[in-house]
């Protein structure tokens, strides 16, 4: 009888997670605190290295087709002039998959079309933890037990699965504020640009044939907003800024714009403990910048699978984590950095900054693409 593993948390990377450990020969069961999977939300990228790993569970094509394909990328100053024409698709080419822009909500439930029912279990929050020699006993917030050999925590920045396990860790602001909204008119021309402005920046990205992701920030105190006109707040910032924002931001319902203060968590020792390992925003949560998030929990998901296939049991969650922790280490710090660098507001910082942008080889920022793109991809059954 296959060994059960417990996957706390039901977005993209817990769900990729239980996907890749049912097809490495484990029993799955994906706790979702939520009555359903949400349906509102944001947009995300799925830059290329995270469509390669969902292409090992053969759903690179569905996926691509769910999404808008990312070919090519600009960076802008505030007056539209462009800083920086990528190549996204030559700087790819060969690796078999392009970036895609997806709509969170629809890679969501792209993914839990292939759980049976039984494996998603809805208003399932976590309560408590406990572990002994007979595995990993999981306790949720509606009063139900669960138990499994392993439990992976995908449940995000605030995981229930790490307080339970590791006690409280804490966050870094990192020092901006982020709005983002979902217009529903078709990506401008070119598909996808960020735009650096003075202590702000605003990008876009093609989420479907018909609808646009697009994100602002702003340099600001944490723990603001509550309460306020977010769709308002962005019209008032952005209004200068060069077409297409202000008609992106105009097309977006005003309900429809949250709000987040933007924040890493501090590094960890470990992020497993006996038989519980967590991934992606619970174990490393990183900036938005590198576009690298959800891609970095798909990438733990299926190389977890991996490293329990050729050893299934909690000494495989560990060789598992040395093998993530240079490559995600390098990830936040990166991010971070060009956040900070996209983020200056004095004008001598921002006129140099656009300098140096301006000058780098596209040559320059293709290698370092496709360094961060091209990474092994095991071969699962």
């Amino acid at each position: 009888m296959a060994e059960r593993v417990l996957v706390a948390g039901g977005g993209p990377g817990g769900l990729t997670t239980a996907l890749a450990l049912r097809r490495v020969g484990f029993e799955v069961v994906v706790l979702e605190r939520s009555p359903e999977l949400r349906t509102a939300g944001a947009g995300l990228t799925l830059q290329i290295n995270a469509v390669r790993m969902l292409g090992a569970l053969g759903l690179a094509d569905e996926v691509v087709a769910a999404g808008h394909p990312i070919r090519s990328g600009q960076l802008r100053r505030s007056d539209g002039r462009v800083l920086a024409d990528m190549d996204l698709a030559r700087a790819g080419a060969g690796l078999g998959v392009p970036g895609v822009g997806i709509h969170r909500a629809a890679l969501s439930g792209l993914l839990a079309r292939h759980l049976a029912p039984s494996e998603l279990v809805f208003d399932a929050g976590v309560a408590s933890v406990e572990q002994d020699e007979g595995g990993v006993h999981v306790a949720t917030t509606d009063g139900r037990t669960f138990e499994g050999a392993m439990l992976v925590g995908a449940d995000g920045l605030h995981s229930r699965v790490r307080s339970a396990v590791l006690g409280t860790r804490p966050t870094r602001y990192a020092g901006y504020t982020c709005w983002r909204g979902i217009a529903p008119i078709p990506a401008p021309a070119g598909g996808s640009a960020e735009i650096w402005g003075q202590g702000e920046r605003f990008g876009f990205v093609g989420t479907s044939a018909s609808e646009t992701y697009w994100f602002a920030t702003a340099n600001a105190e944490p723990g603001g907003g509550e309460g306020d006109d977010h769709h308002a707040e962005v019209v008032r910032r952005f209004a200068s800024y060069a077409s297409p924002v202000p008609e992106l931001v105009a097309a977006t319902p005003s309900d429809l714009v949250i709000r987040n203060d933007i924040v890493d968590l501090a590094p960890m020792e470990s992020w497993v403990h006996r038989g519980v390992a967590l991934i992606g925003d619970a174990a490393h949560a990183t900036t938005p910048n590198m576009g690298q998030g959800a891609c970095m929990a798909i990438e733990d998901g299926v190389l977890l699978a991996a490293s329990l296939a050729v050893d299934p049991t909690p000494a495989g969650l560990l060789a598992w984590e040395r093998q993530r922790t240079r490559r995600v280490q390098d990830v936040v710090s990166r991010s971070w950095t060009l956040g900070r660098i996209g983020q200056l507001e004095a004008a001598p910082l921002v006129w140099l900054r656009n300098l140096v942008v301006g000058l780098t080889p596209s040559s320059a920022t293709a290698r370092s693409l496709r360094s961060l793109w091209d990474v092994p991809v095991p071969s699962l059954p």
